[in-house]
Formats: C-alpha cells, sequence, structure tokens
C-alpha cells in the first residue's frame, strides 16, 4: 500500500449531541483515521438530526436517497419498498413487489427502484405511486453463501455495488477479504471478477502502517451497506459486525476509518448520501423503532 503523503488525524469526539430523541451517549476514547487524500469528513458522534421510523421499519436493512424530501427504505422481511417523508416523518408511498423475503438493499437509479435480496438476486421496479409493482428479477452468479447485504450505485460506471457480508468467492476461484462486485445496468449482467475486495489483513496493515491502536472489535469486518461519494467519488462501506465505516478508493485503497458507537448506531444497516454530501445511516431499533441519522459533511 503507498504511504506516501499520509496525514493522520486523530480527533477526540467527546461531544455531547441533543437533538429531537434526547441525548446521545458518547464514548470519550473514540477515533478516527484519515490520510491526506480525504477531502471531507463526518463526525460520526454528533449527528445533525434523527428521524424514529414507523414501527413497520423496525428492521430497515437498507436505504437510498430519493429527492430532498424523501428517502427510499427496505425492511429484511417484506418484499416492500417504503417512501419516507423527511419533513413529514412518515411513510408517503409504499410499494409492494414480491412476498416476503430477505432484502438487504436499494437503490433508486432514476425513475427505477432497484431491490437486491440476501441470495444476491436483483429485482427492478418502475417507481410508481401505486401499492403494487411488478418487478423484472435479474439472477445472477452469487449465491445465499456470499450473505449480499449492501446496494450502492456508481453513476461514472453506471452500475449497481454489490457488497458481500461473508463468502466472497464465485465459483471455485479464490477471494482474499470480503468482496464488492459489479452489476452493469446497461446489459444486466454481473461481472464475476470483484470490481474491489477489502479484508482485514488490509484494515490491520493500514492501522499498523500509520501508528494507530485498535482492539480485535474493529477487525469483525463483514459489510452490511455500501454507498458511493457523490463529491469525492470513492466507496464508503459500513459494518454492522465491529461497528466500522471505511472509505476506499478505485484502487483499492483505505483512506480512512470510522469506528463507530453502538450508543449512537445500535444496529447501522443502510447507507446513502445526498447529491451535496450529506450522510444518512440507518439502524434497527433496540427492540423498538428503527431510525435514521443525518450527518453533515465537514470539509477540512
Amino acid at each position: 500500500m503507498k504511504n506516501t503523503g499520509i496525514l493522520l488525524c486523530f480527533v477526540l469526539l467527546s461531544l455531547t449531541y441533543s437533538c429531537e430523541s434526547g441525548v446521545f451517549g458518547q464514548r470519550e476514547d473514540s477515533w478516527q483515521l484519515q490520510t491526506e487524500s480525504v477531502r471531507f469528513w463526518y463526525d460520526v458522534k454528533s449527528p445533525i438530526e434523527k428521524y424514529f421510523l414507523p414501527y413497520v421499519l423496525e428492521e430497515v436493512s437498507g436505504l437510498s436517497y430519493k429527492s430532498p424530501s424523501s428517502i427510499l427504505a427496505v425492511d429484511d422481511e417484506k418484499g416492500k419498498i417504503f417512501e419516507y417523508d423527511l419533513a413529514q416523518r412518515d411513510i408517503i408511498n409504499t410499494i409492494k413487489f414480491y412476498h416476503s423475503a430477505d432484502f438487504e438493499g436499494v437503490e433508486f437509479v432514476g425513475k427505477r427502484i432497484f431491490a437486491l435480496r440476501s441470495d444476491g438476486d436483483i429485482f427492478e421496479i418502475n417507481y410508481s405511486e401505486m401499492d403494487s409493482a411488478e418487478p423484472e428479477k435479474y439472477e445472477n452468479a452469487l449465491s445465499i453463501a456470499n450473505d449480499t447485504e449492501g446496494l450502492g450505485y456508481d453513476p461514472k460506471s453506471n452500475r449497481l455495488l454489490i457488497a458481500c457480508k461473508e463468502k466472497g468467492e464465485i465459483g471455485k476461484k479464490e477471494v482474499k477479504g470480503k468482496a464488492i462486485y459489479g452489476f452493469d445496468l446497461n446489459s444486466k449482467k454481473l461481472d464475476k471478477k470483484p470490481i474491489l475486495t477489502i479484508s482485514e489483513k488490509q484494515l490491520k496493515r493500514f492501522w499498523k502502517e500509520n501508528g494507530a491502536d485498535t482492539d480485535k472489535n474493529h477487525f469483525n469486518f463483514k459489510p452490511s451497506a455500501i454507498a458511493f461519494h457523490p463529491i469525492q467519488e470513492v466507496y464508503y462501506i459500513l459494518s454492522s459486525s465491529g461497528k466500522l465505516l471505511i472509505v476506499v478508493d478505485r484502487d483499492e485503497q483505505i483512506l480512512a476509518t470510522y469506528p463507530l458507537s453502538s450508543k449512537v448506531l445500535y444496529q447501522p444497516e443502510g447507507l446513502c448520501f445526498s447529491p451535496k454530501g450529506d450522510m444518512y445511516i440507518s439502524s434497527e431499533g433496540d427492540g423498538g423503532r428503527g431510525y435514521i441519522l443525518k450527518y453533515e459533511m465537514i470539509k477540512k
């Protein structure tokens, strides 16, 4: 890994932030690490807004930005897409497209919605205010062994990004680390070669080379969400296991790591960005309502 020009940026995040939901518990020993290649960052301990979701989205598993006023969400036990209005703080549209199944990701592209099932299958739905829609299903070489949990979209290559939580391999070819695959929206085909892989070894080397201390929990990296940053054009990959958010470029170079506090994000599962760089992370509730946190992009 290239290590020239690395700038360590350790930030003590011991502030307490109060918003509609009350005061978030904070850990004073949190840290984050960024290289000088990172032009923007996020204070992951201090969201600027918290949106409680209706109980029907208690197990929200995927997010996608739709418009300045709304976000799309999917629940991991229902074949439904929910449109959540950020101003009204309520669901304004529900589209049933399939029977109950393990859906883990959703992405809005143009006027189309794509949903990801945990076995890698992609479902395409035309956006509508009707309460149901007939999907187009795309099967591919991924399987339940890969446990696909993250879905994003890269507009530069016009392909969906599919993050595997478990096995990275397709077939017998070995993949070292967690794999991200590309699904081309022109051909509607999956590229069987990962567009990038991230391993625990890479993460450990990144921290070691830059003199960062960590503990074993940060090595439990299993992607649960992925999103393409609209301004810096890098990948943000979220791992609910291990509570970690990492930033990776197209050359598989790790640019930043953000440990996440379970007191702020109990079980983070969904991730998306607004065109101006605001970051939204959804979390399942701790026996209660799911919620979405909004983070403001901060320029270095």
